[in-house]
């Protein structure tokens, strides 16, 4: 599938990110290792030449004269050491969170990764452009060659970020006319259901049979952009069809490599939960009903993306799996 591929391909340029970053850590070593070995043999033809009043050896003097230079240089080495660290440290994590690549926190930890390698370069600017090693070894170009990797991956993340996010301009707020139910659903697949990306999660008490049904006729011809769908409903919505409908359309789902899961809120939950609202990896939409969404004279807007999840991480630690509330019940699958 393309969107298969589109996965596989962020995770392999995670990869080269994590890579990039390594290399720079051990440029970084490297440095310290020559500029510290540079400054003891300068140190040292220093003291022995006074301790002999002598002068020092020719081949010697630059490295004697420049002690305070090459301290320098050991200790900004030492920052740039931590830099890279910092850098591997965030390329694991986005790879970990590979699977929300969309989210918005993923995007603030790739202009970070971007930001320090920016201070990185211009540090390793700083520390060489007043010094010129006579034996660079071959861990220099690595890190040359780390700089270059960082920078392109940090490019190709946030041009798929905004990518991603340009699909979304204009969704705002959907108007829905009770009189047209078939536009209605038409409209909300072009500007919204079908832009949605990453994780969906949806929370709508009234989740029904119906709303299985137009879940289906909403995202079926979308299915490449979303990884899991997870829905929150309540008990009083499980009726006699619910479970066959909901195994019917998981089924489905998978062979298009999508996890969809339903829970179940306790019914002091739902009692004070009114509003209804779905959110993907980047933005969070307050929704009427599913099972009536084409139907009701209502608006879906946008909403906060943070507050939205919040909420949404609150119910779900109070939450039950479908699968396993009816086991409660005694009715299995």
């Amino acid at each position: 599938m393309e969107e298969q591929s589109k996965r596989d391909s962020y995770s392999g340029m995670l990869l080269l990110l994590i890579a990039g970053s390594v290399l720079l850590i051990f440029a970084a070593i490297y440095f310290i290792q020559i500029f510290g070995t540079e400054y003891g043999v300068g140190a040292g033809a220093l003291v022995q030449s006074q301790a002999d009043n002598t002068i020092v050896v020719s081949n010697l003097q630059a490295l004697s004269s420049q002690l305070i230079v090459l301290n320098q240089y050991v200790l900004e080495s030492y920052l740039a050491v931590v830099l890279g660290l910092l850098l591997a440290l965030l390329a694991v994590v986005l790879y970990i969170n590979r699977k929300n690549r969309y989210d918005e926190a993923n995007r603030r930890y790739i202009m970070l990764h971007t930001t320090i390698t920016v201070v990185y370069i211009i540090l390793f600017w700083i520390i060489y452009s007043g010094f010129v090693h006579s034996t660079l070894s071959i861990m220099v170009y690595l890190g040359y060659f780390g700089m270059i990797v960082c920078i392109i991956t940090d490019l190709y993340f946030e041009m798929n970020a905004r990518q991603a996010n340009s699909r979304k301009v204009g969704v705002r707020t959907i108007n829905i006319d009770p009189e047209t139910p078939y536009t209605n659903l038409q409209v909300l697949r072009h500007q919204l259901f079908s832009k949605l990306k990453g994780n969906v999660r949806i929370v709508d008490k009234h989740f029904n049979s119906n709303a299985i049904a137009n879940l289906h006729r909403l995202v079926s011809d979308d299915l490449e952009s979303i990884d899991s769908i997870t829905v929150i409903t309540s008990e009083e919505m499980l009726d006699a069809r619910f479970g066959d409908n909901y195994r019917d359309i998981r089924g489905e789902f998978a062979n298009a490599d999508v996890a969809l899961e339903m829970i179940v809120m306790p019914r002091e939950e739902a009692a004070k939960q009114h509003e209804r609202f779905l959110f993907d990896d980047t933005e969070a939409f307050k929704i009427p009903p599913l099972n009536i969404i084409n139907k009701k004279s209502e608006h879906v807007t946008k909403i906060n993306l943070e507050e939205t999840r919040k909420r949404f991480e609150y119910l779900l630690q109070r939450s039950t799996k479908l699968e396993n509330f009816l086991l409660r019940q005694g009715k299995g699958e």
